[in-house]
């Protein structure tokens, strides 16, 4: 369980990662140039005072390297860019998925010339079984989730009520 909660919160990261140039067009299109200076620039949804001042950072950059765009061409480039983004994302959420898997090597390492092609080789089959134990995955996981939806409609409490009551009387 947390190993997938931690896989999704490394998918939210590169999104937001992904995100940060066209938050910078948004500023660009809706105020104009940036009119914050650097050393004052925080993320006021952070918490985390550091976290505050890195996302600040980031943002910052992001909204400075548009300065000078005009409103017009910078919600033409927004739109653009949000467009490719969206055709993409499943892609990028695959290809993220393959960078987090231990198990597929790291495509970006260096490999003497000679090894390249049985290193590609390598990586294109690791990435299939992660795709196909992926695809194992989901289906069990709405095969549970059918199962669970049965018990409910009848009437009967589903696995995670009966082991929740078991955790309950374990406690008394």
């Amino acid at each position: 369980q947390q190993k997938i909660k931690k896989n999704h919160f490394e998918k939210l990261v590169r999104f937001d990662e992904l995100t940060y140039e066209l938050w910078g067009l948004y500023q660009q299109a809706v105020v104009g140039n940036i009119n914050v200076p650097k050393r004052d620039y925080m993320d006021p949804r952070e918490l985390s005072w550091m976290w505050s001042w890195i996302k600040g950072n980031k943002k910052w950059h992001a909204w400075n390297g548009w300065r000078g765009l005009a409103s017009d061409e910078a919600k033409r480039l927004y739109i653009e860019k949000v467009t490719a983004i969206a055709n993409d994302l499943p892609n990028l959420v695959e290809q993220w998925k393959d960078e987090m898997d231990p198990r597929v090597p790291d495509e970006k390492a260096w490999v003497p010339d000679e090894e390249k092609e049985e290193r590609l080789r390598i990586i294109e089959k690791a990435k299939r079984e992660r795709r196909i134990r992926d695809a194992i995955a989901a289906e069990e996981e709405a095969a549970m989730e059918l199962r669970h939806a049965q018990r409910r409609a009848q009437g009967e409490p589903s696995d995670t009520e009966e082991s929740e009551t078991e955790d309950i009387d374990d406690t008394i």
